[in-house]
């Protein structure tokens, strides 16, 4: 009995050590595949990225047939739905119903890098919209998922190198099919931006190329989904030949959604030559997709024959419901005219308060609408101003044209009005050649006989020039420019600017006529005779370089978009007493630089800095820089509010005869509003504004103010210190044009 216990003991003990041996094994190697499962991510998107960066030039051109199908269907709506079509391409809809279905068979070209051309062949629709080619999602349809960044640079993609920091990746899933292994990989954004994509993506082991990608995105006031999914043939295999996207529009309560069906038929596809690779600053990403002469195709034969994707159940019945409805307005004439009349009165309307443009032949015509409210802008220091803008442009032989633009602003505040006409004869697009005439009226201003009094009241009272009497002068100015572009970011700019300045109910008896006499040396009648106008007469030469200058086109005009490096600008301008009436002589030379260093995927500093002197000045003059004036409707950094001053009274901007100007914007997607999640959510951007300006007399001027925006507004508080004493506060609002 005991050796029996004794020996079931042992038993017990080894049987103890053996399942704890087998716990270890089993702990070490789940501890080993987990390291190997780690390490197979990271091989498996090094080799997929080293092979996206070769796939992403590897297509020189193709041609292909594209056949695309969209079903719209409105799930909710309010009073603002009758208004969306005022809004232009901003979401497609069906004014007269819930749902519609729009069909387009195209001829589509792509040449390297990033050019694509949409000749449209056919088309169906039960929409009444009007241009639906300006709503197809081209740019989400041809997207290159081997690329760093999608058209435009509106994303990262996941798939390069340089963007994997804004991305986690995941393996999903492992497969084979007929002896190939494949990888299904997740890919996840770091933090939430609208940069940012969010999906899957199947990669084929060996070749490492893309089979299936899928991803959503964010928008303002939109989702959206995008399927990929790449041939099979050794001609296909890196382009996608179908497509799916769907889309949501959540705006002022309405929700809008689509799915488009895309199928892509390749004709011809030529690949690239192999050749070292050298670094191109053309980033031109061109969706061109023409309308001209299209036929309205309705006939049910034709689409059931050429539809390369067989209708759903619902969609049948949309189109059988719309060539029905056809058919009864076709006996309702009375009726018709009726709707014509509305289409018409809703369509002059729609001009009257937004941006609009017309066509006719090689004529066209821009107007912003005359009670477009977009065209407001406030801050409490100047008050509310609006402007009103109009352009023709005439396209002449080989692409260059002859544009008319019109502005016109008026200051409610000052009670101002100024006006601009400039015509432009752009002789030579690919190279920025322009020759332009310009004839207007800028800001009031008085001149350099005013400048001793101004500058000792600077120096004695600080910024306090109300007990100062000025006289002032209306501005008209005659400009003559010619811009060429001498080689890749190196222009030449030279012209002539001729201004007539008119006393601006000027009262002499006001001023101290000895003083005037003893300062100028002259007689009374020529005093009055300078008092009531004067005439300036200066040729200009500007120089412009910014290194490596990325630039695209749009056809043949080439336009400057970006570079890792500052833009400098070198202005010379010389007065010339008796040419033309001219009664003043000077030199004036200015020098400014700028940049946007981006930072980070949605943080960037913008900066720019400016210096500027008057010299050799022989007579009277004004101290009109070009660099550093008063901007009345400033359209700089793309907020309207950064790289000016804001709070500053306009007459320090002529108090002296020397300026250095410094101005800096940050810009990031959260500084304090992430805070509070619900206010968070409509703003793209905040924003910290610095500016500063030195002269001799007013020493230390600075704003400082904070910022937010979106693509519809921007606004910003603003402080102003002279020296280290408080000056005052101030906010501005800039509303964005569609």
């Amino acid at each position: 009995m005991n050796k029996t216990c004794k020996f079931v003991s042992i038993t017990t003990t080894k049987m103890k050590k053996v399942i704890l041996y087998i716990f270890i094994l089993l702990l070490s190697t789940n501890s080993k595949l987990f390291s190997q499962h780690k390490e197979s991510i990271d091989t498996i998107m090094a080799r997929s990225m080293k092979a996206a960066e070769h796939y992403s030039d590897v297509v020189e051109e193709y041609d292909a047939e594209i056949y695309m199908r969209m079903y719209v269907e409105t799930l909710k709506k309010n009073f603002f739905y009758r208004y969306t079509h005022l809004i232009p391409n901003f979401v497609l809809h069906n004014r007269n119903g819930d749902e519609g279905v729009f069909e387009v068979m195209s001829d589509l070209r792509f040449k390297h890098p990033n050019t694509y051309t949409a000749d449209i062949k056919q088309l169906t629709t039960t929409f009444s919209q009007k241009n639906l080619d300006e709503m197809l999602p081209s740019s989400l349809v041809h997207l290159n998922v081997y690329n760093e960044m999608s058209s435009n640079e509106r994303f990262f993609m996941p798939l390069r190198e340089e963007s994997k920091k804004y991305y986690r990746y995941e393996l999903k899933r492992t497969f084979a099919e007929n002896g190939v292994t494949f990888y299904t990989i997740s890919f996840t954004p770091i933090y939430k931006s609208p940069k940012l994509l969010e999906g899957t993506v199947v990669l084929e082991e060996g070749t490492w190329r893309v089979m299936q990608f899928v991803c959503e995105g964010v928008d303002l006031a939109s989702e959206f989904s995008i399927e990929l999914y790449m041939g099979n043939t050794a001609s296909t295999n890196m382009l996608p030949v179908n497509a799916v996207i769907h889309q949501k529009f959540s705006y002022l309560g309405n929700i809008v959604t689509n799915r488009c069906l895309v199928n892509i038929d390749y004709r011809l596809i030529q690949l690239k030559e192999n050749r070292p690779k050298r670094q191109i600053f053309n980033i031109s990403n061109l969706y061109k997709v023409r309308l001209d002469s299209v036929p309205l195709v309705n006939d049910p034969s034709f689409w059931e024959k050429e539809r390369k994707i067989p209708l759903q159940l619902k969609e049948r019945d949309i189109i059988d419901e719309f060539v029905l409805q056809q058919e009864q307005k076709k006996q309702e004439e009375q009726a018709t005219d009726t709707l014509n009349k509305k289409n018409n009165a809703a369509d002059w309307a729609k001009s009257m308060v937004m941006s609009s443009r017309y066509k006719f032949k090689n004529t066209s015509i821009s107007y912003s609408g005359i009670i477009n409210p977009f065209l407001l802008s406030y801050s409490s220091f100047d008050g509310l101003s609006y402007r009103q803008k109009i352009g023709v442009n005439y396209e002449l032989k080989r692409q260059s044209s002859i544009e008319m633009k019109a502005f016109v602003g008026y200051l409610f505040k000052r009670k101002e009005l100024l006006t601009d006409l400039t015509a432009t004869w752009n002789y030579n697009p690919t190279h920025m050649g322009k020759l332009s005439l310009s004839v207007g009226n800028g800001n009031k201003t008085y001149s350099s006989i005013f400048l001793e009094e101004v500058q000792d009241t600077l120096i004695n009272s600080g910024l306090k020039l109300d007990d100062l009497d000025f006289e002032y002068y209306n501005d008209y100015y005659f400009r003559l420019h010619n811009t060429i572009e001498v080689t890749n970011g190196f222009t030449v700019g030279t012209g002539i600017d001729y201004h007539i300045r008119k006393a601006a109910e000027n009262k002499l008896d006001n001023i101290d006529t000895s003083s005037a006499i003893s300062l100028l040396n002259t007689h009374d009648d020529e005093i009055t005779k300078m008092y009531k106008r004067q005439k300036i007469f200066a040729p200009i030469v500007t120089f412009t370089w910014t290194p490596e200058q990325y630039y695209r086109f749009e056809r043949r005009q080439k336009i400057y978009v970006r570079s890792p490096y500052p833009t400098i600008k070198l202005q010379f301008s010389k007065g010339f007493r008796g040419v033309l009436g001219s009664t003043s002589g000077y030199n004036r030379v200015e020098l400014d630089v700028s940049q946007n260093i981006q930072l980070d995927l949605m943080k960037s500093i913008h900066y720019h800095i400016g210096m500027g002197f008057f010299s050799n000045q022989k007579s009277e003059y004004f101290t009109d820089f070009a660099f550093f004036s008063k901007r009345n409707f400033p359209e700089t950094w793309d907020d309207g509010i950064g790289g000016v001053f804001n709070l500053l009274d306009r007459r320090f901007y002529n108090a002296s005869d020397t300026y250095i100007q410094n101005h800096i914007m940050y810009e990031s997607p959260f500084l304090i509003l992430n805070l509070v999640p619900v206010i968070s959510k409509g703003v793209f951007s905040e924003r910290l504004y610095l500016s500063h300006l030195y002269n001799p007399y007013i020493r230390s001027y600075t704003e400082a103010g904070y910022g937010i925006g979106n693509k519809f507004f921007n606004a910003a508080v603003l402080g102003s210190f002279h020296k280290l004493k408080f000056h005052e506060i101030g906010f501005k609002i800039s509303l964005n044009i569609f």
